[in-house]
């Protein structure tokens, strides 16, 4: 009867323990997921207080038969520095209809935009170091993924503070074939 005393206490500790120790976790995963989408028809959209819209969408493939290909995506921001506060970070993912996911790509390949680009020029990376309320702010994202998902694309935009709550845009970009040489 002592043993089986101990053992209820054990089990009620641990899971007291479980609960206090895994509720911050549980917390954090909530807030790197977007559980509330939100899809919008337009190009425009407003979550948070932050105006998001779609500016530019292109994408480029190789003639060579590859299967990849690259997805620029330009989107404007506009709103209050408080609201952009908020926001925390800007997180700018690009999903399929199966919910496959792509991230933006950083590094050497970001001169792939200057190519892509209309004017030829790179705006960054999403953040909210220059947002006001007066213009919008662009920001750049490009995207390494299967030519075959081009078909049915979808950008979801974020920020930390908004999380889970996200838009979703539906993505028709605008291809153009290089030749490989």
């Amino acid at each position: 009867m002592k043993n089986l005393r101990w053992l209820g206490v054990t089990t009620v500790l641990f899971v007291v323990t479980l609960v206090l120790a895994g509720w911050s976790d549980f917390k954090e995963l909530s807030q790197q997921r977007e559980w509330n989408v939100v899809r919008v028809n337009a190009d425009e959209g407003e979550l948070g207080g932050i105006r998001v819209g779609i500016r530019e969408i292109r994408a480029s493939v190789l003639d060579n038969g590859s299967d990849r290909s690259l997805l620029f995506v330009r989107i404007a921001l506009l709103g209050s520095e408080a609201d952009a506060r908020s926001w925390g970070d800007c997180l700018v993912s690009v999903q399929d209809t199966s919910g496959r996911k792509w991230l933006p790509l950083y590094g050497f390949i970001r001169g792939a935009i200057e190519i892509l680009a209309p004017d030829r020029k790179d705006h960054g990376f999403c953040g909210f170091a220059n947002i006001n309320e007066n213009s919008p702010t662009t920001y750049d994202q490009i995207y390494r993924l299967p030519k075959s998902a081009l078909d049915n694309l979808s950008l979801h935009v974020s920020g930390y503070g908004t999380r889970p709550a996200a838009l979703s845009f539906p993505l028709k970009p605008e291809v153009r074939e290089f030749k490989a040489e």
